[in-house]
């Protein structure tokens, strides 16, 4: 029985490495995005399709709550997804066509193949003039072709829903961190 637990961790360590090597430069970039809208007074929105929808609220809640320090909240709010509404995959792109303005930030996390609602939220955030900052996967079909140029993609080295979405929480709590460093840079304690 331990073979496939190994084979789980070695599986989880290669997308790691992976990922430290292919993901600097967009998680810097993302990581600018966030702090340029924070300081410009802008409102940041984030929604996850399926899976990715508890790290789209974990992003949400330690932005606003802090993650390494105590601080001032961070105007980040996370969509509310109502599996009882009648229109299920508008369910994010009203609320951004109800409250997103110019410059505003929306960020999106997919885990697995297809984002119809996360697709329809970033539809939305165009028509507003918004910016995104997208966390998907090698096996995405639809997020990557609505961003723009201006837009950044952090797209995490594999197929594999279970490590992409273990990876999409490290990656929301790094964003985190980097915000918390670059906009409060006395308090961080290395």
């Amino acid at each position: 029985m331990q073979e496939p637990v190994k084979a789980i961790f070695t599986e989880c360590i290669q997308t790691q490495i992976a990922s430290a090597d292919l993901l600097q430069e967009p998680l810097m970039r993302a990581a600018e995005l966030l702090v340029d809208s924070l300081l410009h007074g802008q409102k940041i929105y984030c929604c996850g399709e399926s899976m990715a929808h508890a790290s789209a609220r974990h992003f949400a809640h330690i932005m606003l709550t802090g993650l390494q320090f105590e601080r001032p909240p961070f105007p980040v709010n996370a969509l509310h997804a109502d599996y009882g509404a009648n229109e299920h995959e508008t369910i994010f792109a009203q609320q951004i066509l109800a409250a997103g303005q110019p410059n505003d930030l929306l960020v999106v996390l997919n885990a697995g193949n297809q984002a119809p609602r996360i697709s329809r939220a970033m539809e939305a955030a165009v028509s507003r003039d918004m910016l995104i900052i997208a966390l998907t996967n090698e096996a995405d079909q639809d997020v990557a072709g609505l961003l723009g140029p201006d837009d950044v993609e952090i797209r995490v080295p594999s197929r594999n829903t279970a490590r992409v979405s273990e990876h999409l929480l490290q990656l929301v709590n790094m964003l985190c961190s980097l915000a918390e460093q670059q906009i409060f840079p006395q308090e961080d304690n290395p």
